[in-house]
């Protein structure tokens, strides 16, 4: 069976479905015929001569070599021919001020589109419903060039059945466009309503605008999806309980309907999303491993370390194994109240600055060299 198919095999099922044992024996042969193909970019090709890397003896997820995420900040890391490339996607650079470039062709664009929309149906159903973005119109912008909050936009667009964009752009600032907001509450005031917004931007640029405004709003009926800027939250001392009480009651509805994803631009199609039981969970085409800040050996359950996030989406650059810069807690696997099958962990903290560890070592050596 050729990879495409035993990719879309995983990605158009229902997900968290597949218990961890069984999820190993599927991924790591689609992933270790990745690797192979990952050697025509030379940069990756050195790191894995260095490394000693002999793919077809790789065993295990956890011996798959990862890639630091600050490398795709420095190299082109590129693994299609650069005329299949269709979009190139930018991070939002808020630590380094430097964007990482991920280059998507149309085959990886397909199937992280479809992974993005089976994990979702896992939360949201299938049934289109009103979508309200918490965002200007601009921030999707076309092109070929995308950034993380246009990309996360696109994705949701799938369960959409009409779209509206409540900010405007203002002096390079956002701000509310109120009339239409009360426009858009006072016609689907009894509707079931879908909600996106970038983390960030709901709490100072929504929430807060319309606590001061003494403004409340009725959409008991709201599933409010959001992401990234929990850094910036943190260091104005505002917890997840804190932002969940004070959304919820901004838009008239139960705390329960605001639901916080984890993703990355690195690892776009792949999100790990909060149960009623406040756990992320890993969708079957993708792994978790939490690492260990020193030996990078995979913890212990109850333990914190780095976050390496696995997927098998992506021909166009090394998406197998990516180590983040953020912290993680491995709570458990395939045991979590709400049924879902797979790794369940909790998202912890941003590392101030890491270390450019292992497989990255080989990368650092070549920059100093240039």
């Amino acid at each position: 069976m050729e990879i495409e198919s035993l990719i879309e095999n995983i990605v158009l099922r229902d997900q968290f479905q597949i218990c961890e044992k069984e999820k190993e024996k599927l991924l790591l042969p689609i992933i270790k015929a990745q690797l192979d193909s990952n050697k025509t970019n030379e940069n990756i090709r050195l790191m894995y001569e260095k490394l000693n890397i002999n793919v077809p003896r790789l065993q295990s997820l956890e011996e798959i070599p990862f890639i630091p995420v600050n490398m795709f900040k420095k190299f082109d890391l590129l693994t299609c021919k650069r005329e299949a490339v269709i979009k190139i996607l930018n991070s939002s650079s808020t630590t380094t001020g430097i964007p990482s470039k991920v280059y998507l062709d149309r085959i990886t664009a397909i199937h992280q589109s479809q992974a993005l929309i089976s994990t979702l149906k896992s939360f949201l159903g299938s049934k289109r419903r009103p979508l309200l973005i918490l965002d200007t119109e601009s921030a999707n912008k076309r092109g070929s060039t995308l950034g993380a909050r246009g990309a996360a936009i696109r994705g949701i667009n799938n369960f959409a059945s009409s779209i509206t964009y409540i900010m405007d752009n203002e002096n390079e600032n956002i701000k509310i466009n109120i009339n239409r907001l009360k426009e858009f509450s006072a016609k689907n005031e009894n509707r079931e309503i879908l909600v996106y917004g970038f983390t960030y931007i709901i709490w100072s640029k929504f929430v807060r605008v319309l606590e001061d405004e003494g403004i409340r709003l009725s959409m008991p009926n709201i599933k409010l999806l959001h992401s990234g800027g929990w850094k910036k939250l943190t260091s104005e001392m505002v917890e997840k309980e804190e932002f969940n009480r004070r959304t919820a009651e901004v838009f008239g509805t139960d705390k329960n309907n605001i639901i916080d994803f984890y993703g990355m631009v690195e690892q776009l199609g792949v999100i790990f999303t909060d149960c009623e039981y406040n756990y992320k969970h890993v969708p079957d085409f993708a792994e978790v491993i939490i690492r260990d800040f020193n030996s990078l050996e995979e913890v212990e359950f109850g333990q914190s370390g780095i976050i390496e996030v696995m997927s098998i989406l992506g021909s166009s650059y090394p998406s197998q194994a990516i180590l983040t810069e953020d912290v993680g807690e491995l709570v458990g696997v395939d045991t979590c109240k709400c049924g879902r099958k797979g790794k369940y962990f909790k998202f912890k903290a941003r590392v101030d600055k890491t270390e450019t560890r292992g497989c990255g070592d080989t990368f650092a050596e070549r920059e100093s060299n240039k």
